[in-house]
């Protein structure tokens, strides 16, 4: 099923019904007008399929070629686009009013690492019992963060009962580059 959506199916040996093909043999040589009976009977010799390459002119293109190599060679082709494309996704770091200087500085590294990959990260404050009385410093916790990961809010802090969210994504911006430099 994945091969119909994703490979563009030729028509193979007994699906063509053209009368007349422009055939090209397995070695890319072009072999003439051929008719049909003909193109089918040097595939069968050689062991080969008959597939229409372009059935919307006229006379349509046949070429000679085994046909399940090609569909393979069709689908690693596929996997290997697949496989270099990255699509964005919304990464979560979790974090307490109180986290130590070096578990800070884990959680930015693995931001950053977010970042290089192309992700927005949601960094979330959990405030547990008495802290909730100090709920003012997560702003500065959080604008601490952004400036050592390079960052930008998406929007403002959202508050949901003990928990601070916020959205980052990566600074592109030269001029917040170079002001880092030069600090």
């Amino acid at each position: 099923m994945l091969r119909e959506k994703s490979i563009k199916a030729l028509k193979v040996n007994q699906e063509i019904s053209a009368d007349k093909i422009l055939l090209i043999d397995d070695e890319g040589q072009n072999q003439g007008i051929v008719s049909r009976d003909q193109a089918l009977y040097l595939a069968y010799e050689k062991g080969l399929d008959l597939a229409l390459i372009n059935e919307k002119i006229t006379p349509p293109i046949g070429k000679l070629l085994d046909y399940g190599k090609y569909l393979y060679n069709q689908e690693k082709q596929l996997s290997k686009q697949k496989a270099r494309t990255h699509t964005s996704e919304i990464k979560e770091v979790r974090m307490g009013l109180k986290i130590g200087q070096h578990d800070l500085q884990v959680k930015i590294d693995r931001i950053k690492s977010f970042f290089d990959r192309g992700d927005k990260v949601k960094v979330v404050v959990i405030l547990r019992g008495r802290e909730m009385a100090f709920r003012h410093k997560v702003p500065e916790l959080l604008e601490r963060v952004r400036k050592e990961v390079n960052g930008t809010f998406e929007k403002q802090a959202e508050k949901m009962g003990n928990r601070f969210s916020v959205t980052m994504m990566k600074n592109n911006s030269k001029e917040n580059n170079n002001e880092t430099k030069n600090s």
